[in-house]
């Protein structure tokens, strides 16, 4: 038996409380090692005084990455306290116990030995801090709104292009805005979608508004508040949730704030809302670097100190305000893994007393256990999931590793954290799916169905309906299609009928067991449970292989005459 690849961590992503009275307990081992899984438990008061027995489980064998196999249970426990330890056989024979103190020999003293066991103390369903329970029955869409839809030309800027005109630069404007997209909510309905991410609309120079300079007030090329409210009036009449976008790792360098500090330096009252190393603020004479810190390597964005309790107080009443005046659902935080925890946890806590259902994302391009749950968010975008799709489907990564590389990630989080995980293939930091696949639309709807066969909340982009395409910043925030042309219309009315399948699904999506299998060139997702099997196969090879004989699927694509041609896939139910 391999001692090293066996681990637990209690109150960790190990452990969930699911409710009341119900933990979801995992444990890993070496792949290929272990035979069986015993987790034995008991109320540890009552067990101790006799009055209760140890109960016994079989842990069932769940999701396997390329070097580790994950066994999972529920235990059900009438008093909230519990105390669990592992008896783990080998494919041998050969047993071993395994609890706080680490290994013990499989004898009857040792399993009576309360030192043996992990602890859970007491299950606080509020500790748990479990996502709200619409989120994993959303398909989001993101937008950027200067790039959506023109719906008043009286805000444009000054130097507006046509919609859709010439080739897009970063300082390039078309006059974008919120009316626009409370023009085309109807059209957001048809396609199915019930969450819309909106990219920051607050005061900003710039296109994209991730240098904030008013976080009280929106762009005046946006609109008005009056826009925005009708925007998330008609949304929420629609079933759609609303979520902004929040920069609080920095501030652009034309808010009132960093101005202060330009012009009064050390005197600023400012002056410790940020990270200044030096003074007068800019770039030392000799090293020519900056004197501050900055998002990245950017001058025009000093980072924000919010550890000082002035910012941190500051930064949430802009987060209430928004909830409290106009009914927002959710906030998306960027750059979210820069900023101190201390601070998310003030923040989260004084958003989830004013709005208990409020959904909250932070930006992370990594693993990020460390910003989910322990009073934090309820998810991060989930990226490390998402882009092992694209190199799959680019024959960048064998089906084999794929499937490590998603179990792996789907084993990071706690399962109600992980049906909440943000899942997109693109976004406007990331080149546009249809670009990344090369043009090959059979790919790119086969991309588009395993995405919204995985554990999480999924994203589609702008324009990802109608097949836009884009290269990297700034040319995957080009103008949206208005007039798609045929094939970019069967493309919409694919992704619409994706879509409906996803949220008619969402619940068994979100809990049934998830299985792969690799038959020759064919990666095959099955998610069953007692009732229903969903399956998905998708051919991954360089030739055409047969369908699967005597099964209607509900979805394709690249299917003709009984052949599934490379990239393609079949969507089936039964």
């Amino acid at each position: 038996m391999q001692l090293a690849g066996i681990r637990h961590r209690p109150e960790s992503e190990d452990t969930a409380v699911l409710a009341a009275h119900q933990l979801q307990v995992r444990l890993q081992t070496a792949r290929d090692d272990v035979a069986q899984v015993e987790i034995l438990f008991a109320d540890s008061y009552l067990w101790q005084e006799g009055t209760t027995a140890l109960e016994r489980r079989i842990m069932q064998p769940g999701l396997a990455t390329q070097g580790n196999q994950y066994w999972q249970t529920t235990l059900t426990v009438p008093t909230n306290r519990v105390v669990y330890a592992f008896l783990i056989t080998d494919t041998i024979g050969a047993t071993v116990g395994y609890g706080e103190g680490g290994f013990f020999d499989d004898v009857a003293t040792n399993w009576q030995t309360v030192g043996n066991y992990f602890h859970m103390p007491y299950m606080h369903v509020s500790d748990a801090e479990l996502p709200p329970a619409w989120v994993k029955e959303t398909v989001w869409y993101q937008i950027f709104p200067e790039r959506f839809a023109n719906g008043v030309r009286q805000n444009d800027p000054a130097n507006v292009q046509p919609w859709g005109a010439g080739r897009v630069h970063r300082d390039s404007f078309y006059g974008g805005d919120l009316p626009g997209i409370t023009a085309h909510l109807d059209d957001l309905a048809a396609l199915g979608v019930n969450g819309l991410y909106l990219c920051p609309i607050f005061t900003s120079p710039s296109n994209h508004k991730y240098d904030t300079i008013d976080h009280f007030e929106i762009d005046p090329h946006f609109g008005t508040k009056a826009d925005f409210q009708a925007l998330v009036d008609g949304a929420h009449a629609r079933g759609m949730r609303v979520m902004l976008d929040a920069v609080f790792n920095h501030f652009g360098e034309q808010s009132p704030q960093w101005q202060d500090v330009i012009k009064n330096g050390e005197q600023s009252r400012f002056a410790d809302w940020f990270h200044i190393h030096g003074w007068p603020v800019g770039r030392d004479p000799k090293t020519k670097r900056l004197n501050y810190e900055t998002f990245a390597t950017g001058a025009a964005m000093p980072k924000v100190n919010t550890q000082n309790p002035a910012v941190q107080a500051y930064l949430i009443d802009v987060t209430k305000y928004w909830i409290e005046q106009f009914g927002i659902d959710a906030w998306r935080f960027d750059v979210a893994d820069e900023v101190d925890h201390g601070f998310w946890r003030a923040l989260c806590g004084a958003l989830r007393a004013i709005k208990p259902d409020v959904y909250l994302l932070g930006e992370s391009w990594h693993s990020s256990q460390s910003l989910v749950g322990n009073g934090q968010f309820n998810a991060v975008m989930n990226y490390p999931l998402t882009q092992p799709i694209l190199a799959l489907f680019n024959g960048q990564l064998n089906p084999e590793d794929y499937v490590g590389k998603t179990n792996l990630e789907l084993m990071m989080y706690r399962q109600p954290n992980q049906q909440a995980m943000f899942n997109a293939l693109d976004t406007h930091d990331t080149p546009r799916l249809l670009t990344t696949l090369h043009g090959q639309l059979t790919k790119f709807k086969s991309a588009l169905t395993l995405l919204m066969l995985l554990p999480g909340s999924p994203c589609i982009y702008y324009g990802t309906e109608v097949a836009m395409a884009g290269g990297a910043d700034p040319d995957n925030r080009r103008c949206m299609n208005w007039q798609p042309d045929e094939q970019e219309q069967q493309v919409r009315q694919f992704v619409t009928r994706l879509i409906k399948f996803r949220r008619q699904q969402a619940d068994f999506l979100a809990t049934s067991q998830l299985t792969w299998t690799i038959d020759g060139h064919c990666l095959i997702l099955t998610r069953t449970d007692v009732e229903q099997t969903i399956q998905g196969r998708f051919n991954l090879g360089a030739q055409a292989v047969s369908t699967v004989s005597g099964v209607s699927p509900i979805l394709t694509a690249g299917i003709t005459a009984n052949e599934m041609a490379p990239g393609g896939f079949e969507l089936t139910v039964a």
